[in-house]
């Protein structure tokens, strides 16, 4: 199932089908949709209707899950058994007994990060006929423009097109992180009825695009000198870091993208040229460069570091910069070992 489907198929807790795994690289959605179906239960008069268990308990300990789900309410009607943050993590064991014997008293929520398709866990749920998978891919302009317009209008904002072209640029790695931008944005406009280029210039990713691509850039092409000295300008300013975070998962889904193709015999150039959203510029020459030293997998494994250091930002903003150098800086060291 897609994101975008969870909210109109599924509104209200009896409707939902009792194990539901969320997963994709924009960490930011996954927890948008994870939320949407908290919310169904939030409205129950039961307060212990929703169980929160941390993936590193469940995966030392798969029976916990397992009785969680099996646990029947107290004030009757259906709990709901949240997983947060399972990524890296073996959660099979664990899932296993429950898609054997799907729970009836409670529902099961699994928050992933990126998976492969027809392996491990998201095999299982996607072959079983009452478990549902919701994929959470980063945004394209699509999905990008319909979130916008959708934050615009609960502030009674029309959009105008050069802000729509310009936020669109500069956002799209994160759900969360690229919705509370655009908040910034209309609450900059809420004076008026026009969210302009003027409002997103304010407050909105104020780095140089050029800078942010330079830091990039450096950072997938295994440039630690480059890349700390870019940084070390570019990171002076609060709103830096996200935005910095947000063209980085840009370039990482880009670039395993095209890896994927290499591996299957085309050429770097060609394959950068192909990926959809395109890179632009300088950045599709760098990228032409980067992906010859980087596999699909390693690249996975940036694109779901570069995740979690974007909901570390939300978690921690004091520590915003530093999450975001030091992520860099891993990436650069990983891309120096070709």
């Amino acid at each position: 199932m897609r994101a975008a489907e969870v909210g109109r198929r599924f509104t209200e807790a009896e409707r939902l089908p009792p194990l539901v795994l969320v997963f994709g690289p924009d960490r930011g959605l996954v927890t948008e949709v994870s939320d949407a179906i908290v919310a169904l239960f939030d409205a129950s008069d039961d307060p212990f209707a929703v169980t929160k268990l941390d993936a590193a308990t469940v995966a030392a300990d798969p029976a916990r899950l397992v009785d969680e789900a099996h646990t029947i309410s107290m004030f009757g009607g259906r709990r709901l058994v949240l997983v947060r943050d399972a990524g890296g993590r073996n959660l099979v064991p664990a899932v296993a007994p429950l898609l054997a014997t799907p729970p009836t008293e409670a529902v099961v929520v699994v928050e992933a990060g990126e998976l492969k398709r027809g392996v491990g866990l998201r095999r299982d749920v996607e072959a079983h006929r009452e478990a549902v998978a919701v994929h959470c891919p980063a945004d394209g302009e699509r999905d990008l423009d319909r979130m916008i317009d959708d934050v615009a209008a609960s502030f009674g904002l029309a959009v105008d097109a050069e802000a729509r072209a310009v936020l669109r640029g500069r956002l799209g790695a994160d759900r969360a992180a690229s919705r509370a931008e655009v908040v910034k944005a209309c609450l900059h406009a809420a004076s008026g009825d026009m969210l302009t280029v003027g409002d997103v210039d304010a407050v909105v990713g104020d780095v140089a695009v050029s800078q942010v691509s330079e830091a990039v850039d450096a950072a997938f092409l295994g440039e630690r000198r480059a890349l700390d000295r870019v940084l070390s300008r570019v990171l002076q300013q609060d709103s830096a870091a996200v935005t910095v975070l947000i063209a980085a998962q840009r370039v990482a889904h880009a670039l395993e993208l095209a890896a994927a193709d290499v591996a299957r015999g085309t050429a770097p150039g060609r394959a950068v040229e192909d990926v959809r959203p395109p890179l632009y510029g300088a950045s599709r020459a760098a990228a032409a460069r980067a992906v010859e030293r980087w596999s699909p997998d390693r690249l996975r494994a940036a694109s779901e570091a570069i995740a979690a250091a974007t909901f570390a930002t939300r978690v921690m903003p004091h520590l915003a910069a530093a999450t975001a150098r030091d992520v860099l800086l891993r990436i650069a060291s990983e891309a120096g070992r070709r």
